[in-house]
């Protein structure tokens, strides 16, 4: 045999071991390397489930997705899984295949978790199906609620607060001036001021009375938040897999800061009460004894001591 025959021979042979490499290499990356059984299961979302994604029993992998069929199911749109596991493998009858990733970085999966029935499905059967709890979904509802506390309990009050320090701080003012006049202008400007402050300390109180109020809708939503987060806890401890000490760390630091809220309420509203029976003290004072802001001490007392 010449030379280029002998070439021709070597590159076909060449060729044809490639291809069946190639064959056997796709038959194991897609874990069709032998007989399977077919199943399926319904499900109202798969999100991130295709063709090939991965099929586990108990985190162990059986198989892969062959292909998703929307189907209606009762009036509503649902889907149809089909997907093949190793041939012979017993899934118990009540066992649930649910949806989901073993990580937050996580390809999506179908994980089946064993059950407890001694009665194993037969191929071609359906499995329970259970879509992955959507725990972004959920952070962004509480994001919400937290944003509508801010917007209509917090800054309302907020604004409570900066009117009442802008109404003292104009009250300081004047008698700054005040004491800057002689004594009989003084002492008159003084009362209209005392006047003033004991038809102002009634909207003041009030003002108090709405901020308290509104503190303690903020510490109900608080304590409704908390309830929330309680209940995300409880819903997503199958999912977060090898991360649920940094989950269980998030929440007790919510709890911590909703706590810190709700002790620090009781002592801002007790501040602000003692604030307001300090201005009525004030303003009786000063009505009673104008000359308190020049001698210090009542008219008569310093009479009898000179």
């Amino acid at each position: 045999m010449n030379t280029p025959k002998m070439n021709y021979v070597a590159v076909g042979a060449f060729v044809i071991v490639a291809l069946v490499g190639v064959v056997i290499a796709v038959a194991t990356l897609t874990g069709r390397t032998g007989a399977t059984d077919k199943y399926f299961s319904i499900y109202k979302n798969v999100t991130g489930v295709k063709f090939g994604t991965q099929v586990f029993y108990e985190g162990y992998p059986v198989g892969q997705v062959e292909e998703v069929i929307p189907v209606v199911e009762g009036g509503a749109m649902k889907f149809r899984v089909n997907y093949e596991v190793t041939e012979g493998w017993q899934i118990p009858s009540d066992s649930v295949a649910r949806i989901g990733s073993s990580g937050l970085l996580s390809a999506i999966s179908i994980n089946i978790d064993a059950g407890r029935s001694q009665t194993a499905l037969k191929p071609g059967a359906q499995v329970a199906g259970r879509e992955a709890a959507d725990l972004f979904s959920v952070m962004s509802d509480m994001a919400g609620e937290v944003s509508n506390i801010a917007e209509n309990d917090i800054r309302p009050l907020l604004a409570t607060i900066n009117r009442t320090a802008d109404s003292f701080a104009a009250t300081v003012d004047t008698v700054g001036v005040l004491l800057e006049e002689d004594g009989e202008r003084m002492i008159k400007k003084f009362a209209a001021l005392a006047d003033d402050l004991s038809e102002r300390a009634p909207r003041i109180a009030k003002n108090i009375d709405e901020g308290t109020a509104s503190f303690a809708v903020l510490a109900k939503d608080l304590g409704d938040t908390q309830a929330k987060l309680d209940k995300l806890l409880d819903t997503t401890g199958s999912m977060v897999g090898e991360n649920r000490d940094q989950v269980r760390q998030s929440i007790a630091d919510l709890k911590h800061v909703a706590d810190s809220l709700a002790r620090h309420v009781d002592a801002v509203n007790q501040n602000l009460e003692g604030t307001a029976r300090n201005m009525f003290e004030f303003s009786r004072e000063i009505r009673q004894n104008p000359g308190l802001l020049l001698s210090g001490a009542s008219p008569t007392k310093k009479g009898l001591g000179d």
